[in-house]
């Protein structure tokens, strides 16, 4: 921000001294400091020492001047340019008594009809005390505020430029103190002055005011409205670009990169992969420029695009884009360990979920472990920050153990499930469950414990049976022919026929053999095997209470076989009965009367049935 008196050489320029004596005799003179000088020849000579950056032998030249000042003007200019040295030179309390200093004079002579200086000194302070004292930054820009607000209001509107960037510089520290109301405010009071500057030199402002304020929508979660604010600064930085501004490319791909995070937010991954996907052009140029301070911003976009494309499950770009970006954060992390390792770690983690989300256990294992051993280290020497981190890779590996030991039957997983899960349980036991995701992780912690601690070779069994029985049941859904269902019904129970040899006391396996058998047995009717049909309702495992569609499918084979009389009572007793479902029997065997019928199996005897039932 630029207000009048803020040039640090303003009262150097204005005096404009003149000396008769060649450089070297000044050099000379210089050296030999025999005699006092003059208030002009210590301007002068502080000039030469500016132009040679020995900032703080400067300043003993403008401290002997300002004690040879003679009225307010000079003192209030000395002070100030006093006060730019040594911010200059990073000395905020000296900087902060040379402002206050020349307020001071100005305040109390003839000087303070102008105005302007005064806002202008508030402003200097401010900024000063933006690093230092919130509150009183605030105090100094809302005062020089004022000031140009009422000069504003007296028609003066060429301090419009001054207040828009006063009031620019207001929102800055609100934000910078998470206050986004009056932050808010600010930006779009800045906005509305920058809109009414014709020059050019304000749209770099004005763009980071619609910026700033896309941030904060962000950060509130209005999606809509930072899409807004962002769209505008983009606009403007590209107009900044194309007229040459380079400098600018930064801040673009800043805004692009932020609209991809907005228009994801908002449901629309396409556009945010457009726009990840300009950013991503953005930071490589840039980052060919000046690789140290650009290339992280290229691993964050290509880890950014992963993520959106595995939000889509499209796992394999997302594979593609994070081993990208963890191929540089590896770099990365070579040269500059303390910054991006736990990036590192992060892309690591996540190619481990990406390749589970595909079954591909093993390498879903090995970047898994990657990611475990990089986070334990780092939790070893900052526990508070990365033991959480720790916790969600070891969680993750513990459900890959899972899935292989209900897939492989070998217990070693258990064995290394439960060690992971007592590490996890030490380090979780010193946080409090206020946040959510450490609540999850101790109810996932505790979930799995009591799974592997409880899980046996029987229940593994069943779980492996059960899951190729889902398997083959979708196979038969898929068909409509009965003879095709057939094949894979009959696979159904000879698997379970098998497993119910090895564990005769499964009360669950015997359940669900005897199921299998009317199924089975269904089947065969409607490919009229009737024979079959019985011999295998026959054959089912003996139940305390037997499954109701065992009896109704014997009473079809009954009837079918021309025997009503045998059939007649199971069905009268079917009769009002329901099955697991809640439908009762008179519907499901007038159903299977239409399915048979359809399948070219007719009887006389149905329309008797048909009568009993109804």
């Amino acid at each position: 921000m630029k207000c009048p008196g803020w040039n640090m050489w303003a009262y150097a320029r204005k005096t404009r001294i003149r000396f008769a004596m060649s450089p070297l005799s000044f050099r000379k003179y210089k050296k030999s400091k025999k005699m006092s000088l003059s208030f002009e020849e210590q301007i002068q000579h502080a000039n030469v020492l500016l132009q040679e950056n020995e900032w703080e032998k400067s300043i003993d030249n403008y401290q002997e001047a300002l004690k040879l000042a003679t009225n307010d003007q000079q003192k209030i200019h000395l002070n100030s340019v006093l006060g730019r040295l040594y911010q200059k030179m990073k000395k905020p309390q000296d900087a902060l008594t040379a402002f206050e200093e020349a307020l001071a004079v100005y305040d109390h002579g003839p000087e303070a009809e102008n105005q302007v200086e005064r806002a202008s000194l508030l402003n200097n302070l401010a900024a000063i005390y933006t690093q230092l004292d919130t509150a009183k930054a605030i105090e100094n820009y809302k005062a020089a505020s004022d000031i140009f607000t009422v000069l504003m209001d007296n028609g003066q509107t060429a301090v419009a430029p001054h207040l828009a960037n006063t009031q620019f510089a207001l929102a800055e520290v609100y934000n910078k103190k998470n206050d986004f109301y009056f932050a808010k405010k600010y930006y779009k009071e800045a906005i509305k002055l920058y809109e009414r500057l014709p020059e050019d030199m304000y749209h770099s402002l004005r763009a980071s005011a619609h910026y700033q304020l896309g941030n904060i929508y962000t950060e509130e979660f209005y999606e809509f409205d930072a899409k807004m604010q962002y769209l505008k600064a983009l606009s403007l930085f590209e107009g900044l670009i194309s007229e040459g501004e380079e400098s600018f490319q930064p801040y673009l791909a800043a805004v692009l990169n932020n609209l991809g995070v907005t228009f994801n937010a908002m449901g629309e991954p396409e556009k945010a992969l457009e726009h990840y996907d300009r950013a991503l052009r953005v930071y490589q140029e840039l980052s060919g420029k000046a690789y140290d301070i650009f290339q992280p911003y290229v691993a964050a976009t290509l880890s950014s695009m992963g993520i959106v494309h595995a939000e889509m499950k499209d796992f394999e770009k997302a594979i593609a884009y994070i081993g990208q970006a963890v191929e540089l954060y590896n770099g990365l992390a070579d040269s500059r360990p303390q910054e991006y390792t736990h990036y590192l770690a992060t892309g690591l983690h996540n190619l481990g979920l990406f390749h589970f989300e595909i079954k591909q256990l093993q390498p879903a294992m090995d970047y898994f472990g990657q990611a475990l051993e990089i986070r334990r280290r780092l939790a070893s020497e900052q526990p508070i920050n990365f033991d959480p981190d720790f916790c969600a890779t070891a969680l993750n590996l513990v459900e890959l153990y899972q899935a292989e030991l209900e897939t492989k039957v070998d217990f070693d997983y258990k064995t290394k499930a439960l060690e992971l899960l007592n590490d996890v349980e030490m380090r979780l036991r010193s946080y409090n469950d206020d946040r959510p995701v450490i609540k999850n992780m101790k109810n996932d912690c505790e979930h799995y414990t009591e799974y592997f601690n409880t899980v046996d070779e029987e229940a593994l069994t069943m779980h492996l049976v059960f899951g190729k029985i889902k398997e083959l049941n979708e196979e038969i859904d898929s068909t409509i022919v009965p003879e095709e269902k057939l094949v894979f019904q009959q696979q159904v129970k000879e698997l379970l026929t098998g497993k119910f040899k090895l564990y005769p006391d499964n009360i669950l396996l015997r359940n669900e053999l005897a199921l299998a058998h009317a199924n089975l047995a269904w089947l065969l009717l409607r490919s009229k095997r009737f024979d079959e049909a019985e011999d295998t309702i026959k054959k089912a495992p003996n139940l305390q209470s037997s499954p109701r569609s065992l009896q109704c499918n014997l009473a079809h084979i009954y009837l079918l076989q021309n025997q009503l009389d045998r059939a007649l009572p199971l069905y009268e007793e079917l009769k009002g009965q329901t099955n697991d479902e809640g439908k009762t029997y008179q519907e499901i065997i007038l159903k299977d009367f239409d399915i048979l019928e359809r399948d070219g199996i007719h009887h006389e005897d149905f329309e008797k049935v048909r009568q009993l039932l109804s």
